[in-house]
Order: structure tokens, then C-alpha cells, then sequence
């Protein structure tokens, strides 16, 4: 089963409420907040992708589905919480610790979210295994986090392989079996 997850990255102004219609129509799964801070990534959509998350949770039922390329991981789960996003994930980079990326997906759960940990293409895909069995997605970047419109790192796809097969050798449970899922597709 495939799900869609459809960033709103670059949608045009003035035109939201059209664009999320026609996405619901097009039968999009989730819409895709891409939240940046303007220091774990240079662009910065903190304030600009709040504020689209309210207004979604005003005229849809889709689920949100946030991403957050943030340095203060720990402010931007509380602060986007508040518009009850149904995924929320964040950068293993933006952690100093495993102490703090467990804090993270507690925090994450405590507000009745799913946990969602992302890899930078720089980081070896090894990093991630020890928190597979307590997280809901992983969310391997296949261009550089904070700008929209890159073309893919093909080597990535290597990635993503090595994670698959890794799910497969080690019996964790995938999105078929209620667990994993890949997703993105940008507007």
C-alpha cells in the first residue's frame, strides 16, 4: 500500500484553500509540513508553516504530517503539537545524544503522535537502527533538508535499501503488518 504524503512546501499564496481542496480530491493521504528554523537548515518556514498547519486543521480532516528541520527539537514538537499533527519527525542530527533522541520520541508519543526519526543523506543508515523499535517511520532524506526542488541523490536509494533489508533480516514489523511506511511527493 502507498501513501501520499504531499509537502506544502511551495504553496502559493492566496491560493491554499484551493490547493488543499484539490489535494483532498486527488485523494492525498497527508499533507507534508516542512518546518525549518533558519539554523539546523538555512530557509526558515517556522512561523509560515504554523500557521498553514492551524488553518488546515480548520477546513480538513486530513492528518498533518510534520517534519521538523529544527535545531530546539524539544520547542518545535510543543509548538507544533498544538495542531494535533498525526506524524510528527525529526532530524537524528539535530540531537547531541541518544539520551535526547529518546526524549524526543517520548515527547512525541505523549502528545498521542506518531514518532517520525530523519537522516540527512550524509548519515550512515547504521545510525538509526537501535531506534527502529520505537519509532512509526523512517524518513531517509534523499536531497539535502531545507530546500524544496533539488534533484535526488541516487545513492540514497542504496539507503533505502540497506534500511529495507535490515527491517526484513531483524523481523521488525513494517507499515503492512501496521508499522512502516515510505512516503513523498511534493507540490
Amino acid at each position: 500500500m502507498v501513501e501520499i504524503s504531499t509537502s506544502l512546501l511551495n504553496i502559493e499564496e492566496k491560493k491554499e484553500a484551493e490547493t488543499i481542496f484539490t489535494l483532498e480530491k486527488a485523494k492525498c493521504d497527508y499533507f507534508h509540513i516542512d518546518v525549518m528554523d533558519g539554523i539546523f537548515v538555512q530557509k526558515d518556514t517556522y512561523k509560515k508553516m504554523l500557521d498553514l498547519s492551524a488553518y488546515i486543521k480548520r477546513i480538513s480532516n486530513l492528518p498533518l504530517d510534520v517534519h521538523l528541520m529544527v535545531q530546539d527539537v524539544t520547542s518545535a514538537i510543543k509548538v507544533f503539537s498544538a495542531v494535533e499533527p498525526n506524524i510528527i519527525t525529526f532530524h537524528l542530527e539535530a540531537c547531541k545524544d541518544e539520551k535526547e533522541v529518546f526524549e524526543a520520541i517520548n515527547l512525541i508519543k505523549s502528545y498521542n503522535a506518531k514518532v517520525g526519526l530523519s537522516i540527512k543523506p550524509d548519515t550512515k543508515i547504521e545510525e538509526i537502527y537501535k531506534y527502529l523499535p520505537y519509532i512509526h517511520v523512517a524518513l531517509i532524506m534523499t536531497v539535502e533538508p531545507g530546500k524544496g526542488g533539488q534533484t535526488l541523490i541516487t545513492e540514497m536509494v542504496d539507503k533505502i535499501k540497506t534500511l529495507s533489508n535490515y527491517i526484513k533480516e531483524n523481523n521488525l514489523e513494517t507499515r503492512n503488518r501496521g508499522r512502516w511506511w515510505n512516503k513523498f511527493s511534493y507540490l
